[in-house]
């Protein structure tokens, strides 16, 4: 499946409009005198990038996906980001909407992108797994059984899709809706469910909302490379963690899970998103009540932690921030590790809403932690980062600070 040209899905408007050949085609004529090139116009973002997702052996081979808006990828030389999914048309408009991403770590020409933008009737459409081998110029489609959420709560969760490093043919999909996890074995061409995978989940946030009563089912899977171990995160505060040691054959629940990332001060959590370091032997998992972007303030009185699992031992060590200057964490949206410093780990807050979000970040796996902004003498905010936003002024309104509330932020 190819990307269509925007010239020549221009002339298919043009003649479908009922516009005469000569004027659909004038370009073509002796008369003509202008020549046109057509190009997509720079928007600077603005919308929400719930995921960008860096190729684990090739270095500047980065991808990020939105809610509504596509997969892109990054493009060094020119410090841009190139569109993926243009090519997707009206009839299939949800897939405009990215659940996740895997680049493959083995093949980095590979790449994969669960789409699918409502699990409700507000897409009419089921969800699929898109496959590409050359990065993302032309793709294949695998479409699914049941529909998938870019757009849903939930979607900076993850990531749902992730490829094998021990097996790279293999790729695993963590579904919404009791879905439950799905797997394939060649190269995302075709996929079925893991029927010896226990769990499908049973976390919701609302009931009584259609648009927040979808069970957020399977989120993420993640592999121990040291010891061969997958790791799949659910959203089951009573079983929150499961492992396979067997290449995915059978899965049991990870002893002690249920205890350090199921609950907070009374609080149901579940277990939203993972890192793993192979240099030191340790899988961190983020918790939170609310699988976000809402809820979940510190007004709500719940929680989150990150938690550290040896993976070798089994042994669980909480590396919980003790420190939060906007005062109560109200829980955790993301963290990652430095694979090039073990060690080294970042993690951010979820839903810090005034004045901004939190970037916690780590050089001693968790022992200790600095943070990316704080309150001086007189409660003035310090920063300790640069954000450049100049070529978007909206962000800080036009350029004239006016504050914490309104300056250009990290989010929140």
């Amino acid at each position: 499946m190819r990307r269509r040209t925007f010239t020549a899905a221009l002339g298919a408007a043009a003649l479908a409009a009922g516009a005469p050949a000569s004027a659909a085609f004038a370009a073509s004529g002796p008369r003509c005198e202008d020549v046109y090139t057509w190009k997509n116009a720079t928007v600077n973002g603005g919308g929400f990038v719930p995921g960008i997702v860096f190729n684990e052996t090739e270095p500047g081979l980065v991808y990020a996906r939105t809610d509504i808006g596509g997969a892109y990828r990054w493009q060094e030389d020119t410090r841009t980001w190139t569109p993926l999914l243009d090519w997707v048309g009206r009839d299939k408009w949800g897939w405009s909407g990215v659940v996740s991403i895997a680049s493959d770590p083995v093949e980095p020409d590979r790449v994969y992108a669960a789409v699918g933008t409502y699990t409700i009737d507000w897409d009419p459409n089921n969800g699929a797994v898109l496959y590409s081998d050359d990065r993302g110029e032309t793709w294949g489609a695998a479409e699914l059984p049941f529909k998938q959420g870019g757009n849903m709560p939930g979607r900076g969760m993850g990531e749902r899709l992730a490829v094998n490093p021990a097996d790279n043919a293999q790729v695993y999909l963590g579904t919404p809706s009791g879905n439950g996890l799905w797997r394939s074995v060649d190269f995302g061409r075709t996929w079925a469910k893991v029927e010896s995978f226990p769990s499908a989940g049973n976390f919701v946030v609302d009931p009584a909302n259609a648009y927040q009563a979808d069970n957020q089912g399977v989120i993420w899977i993640d592999f121990d490379q040291i010891g061969g171990k997958i790791y799949v995160g659910v959203a089951d505060p009573d079983d929150p963690l499961y492992v396979s040691e067997d290449g995915g054959a059978t899965w049991q629940a990870v002893p002690g899970a249920a205890e350090v990332l199921g609950e907070v001060d009374g609080n149901r959590t579940i277990p939203k998103q993972s890192a793993v370091d192979d240099a030191n032997g340790y899988l961190y998992v983020i918790t939170s009540w609310d699988p976000g972007p809402y809820n979940g303030g510190p007004a709500s009185g719940r929680g989150g932690r990150i938690m550290r699992l040896a993976t070798q031992t089994g042994e669980w060590t909480d590396v919980t921030p003790a420190y939060n200057p906007r005062g109560v964490i109200p829980g955790f949206g993301g963290i990652t590790v430095d694979r090039q410093n073990p060690g080294t780990l970042m993690a951010s807050t979820c839903n810090n809403w005034w004045p901004d979000e939190i970037l916690f970040r780590s050089t001693d796996s968790g022992a200790t932690w600095s943070v990316s902004w704080d309150y001086a003498e007189g409660q003035e905010r310090h920063d300790r980062f640069d954000m450049d936003a100049s070529a978007s002024p909206w962000l800080a309104w036009n350029g004239e600070d006016q504050g914490p509330p309104t300056r250009s932020s990290m989010g929140g």
